[in-house]
């Protein structure tokens, strides 16, 4: 026969040792593919958990630092609201400022693009972007309410 790695291991043509020769080129190269797709897979696992776990680490740390900001800032307008109400003040926007807050999903609050650019304040902004922008108004509220009182 032709020797092809293909010709029959039964072939009555090839000494004994040509066919042990064949079957274990055979069983080497099904070993090779079979590592080979073992490591390949196992790499792209090793990653994805690696990766993953950055970015779980980097989500709660951000999602415990978002939260804290809007409760601090939500606490304290509902403070200065029931103030207001007691001594008889005007509340300005308090009530509009707190029903927004309170309607901030977690995924605005942690979205990817707050990173990017918090500085961005337009009608075309990303939910983060929005999240942070009402923040940062309730902070310039607060202080304006802070020093009407004094």
């Amino acid at each position: 026969m032709g020797g092809g790695v293909f010709d029959s291991v039964w072939d009555d043509e090839q000494s004994e040792f040509e066919s042990e020769r064949k079957i274990a080129a055979q069983s080497l190269t099904k070993l090779e593919n079979a590592f080979f797709n073992s490591g390949y897979k196992y790499g792209i696992d090793a990653s994805k958990t690696d990766h993953m776990q950055d970015g779980f680490d980097q989500g709660i740390e951000l999602g415990i630092q978002r939260g804290k900001e809007i409760g601090v800032v939500l606490g304290a307008l509902v403070a200065q609201r029931e103030i207001r109400r007691k001594l008889h003040l005007p509340e300005e926007n308090i009530d509009s400022l707190v029903m927004r807050l309170r309607a901030i999903k977690h995924t605005a609050a942690i979205h990817q693009d707050f990173v990017k650019n918090a500085e961005t304040v337009d009608e075309t902004k990303q939910p983060t972007e929005a999240a942070i922008s009402l923040i940062r108004e309730a902070q310039e509220t607060l202080a304006r309410l802070d020093l009407q009182c004094r």
